[in-house]
């Protein structure tokens, strides 16, 4: 049963408006669903605004932030509970162990590091948690298909694809994780 969602996601603002919706439709689900979302922490960005809309709708949050992001200023207010990590590696681990699911909105290089993080510690046996990729305006579709040339040129084991799913937008991702329920 997922009762808790991993996000992670953007901490820009300056990026177009439809990866905001997402956002905003994410936090409006988990908050009306009562589900917990585990985050980033910051107050900028995709990560800022499913937090005010997860608050808004009336759900629970928990942000794990590193001291760093932290000392620039950027600790949202919004979080339930926050949890102060010295390094991104525990920020990681921490976020493994307390999401039951993923959900990874369009984002920079953090995104990605975490993204893959998951993915290859599911491989690896260290958990079964899943991660969908929300592929609002094809964002991903360039990272897909590096992805899928690893497979086809022999980089990857197929088995990987086990441990994540691509989803075309928000509505999608949210399917899936009703679905999931209603499967348990």
């Amino acid at each position: 049963m997922i009762h808790t969602i991993g996000l992670f996601c953007s901490s820009e603002n300056e990026i177009d408006t439809i990866y905001f919706d997402e956002a905003v439709s994410l936090g409006r689900f988990i908050g009306e669903n009562k589900l917990r979302l585990i985050y980033g922490g910051a107050n900028v960005g995709l990560m800022e605004e499913t937090a005010r809309n997860v608050k808004l709708y009336g759900g629970y949050m928990t942000g794990v932030i590193t001291e760093k992001i932290s000392g620039w200023g950027k600790k949202s207010k919004l979080p339930d509970r926050m949890i102060q990590v010295k390094t991104l590696a525990e920020r990681k681990q921490i976020m493994t162990e307390l999401a039951d699911i993923f959900i990874a909105l369009p984002g920079g290089f953090g995104t990605l590091d975490e993204i893959f993080d998951v993915i290859a510690s599911a491989h690896l046996g260290y958990h079964s948690k899943k991660i969908l990729f929300c592929n609002t305006n094809g964002f991903y579709d360039k990272l897909i298909e590096q992805i899928e040339y690893s497979y086809h040129s022999g980089f990857a084991k197929n088995s990987y694809r086990d441990h994540y799913h691509v989803a075309s937008n928000i509505t999608e991702c949210i399917k899936i994780i009703k679905k999931t329920n209603k499967e348990i």
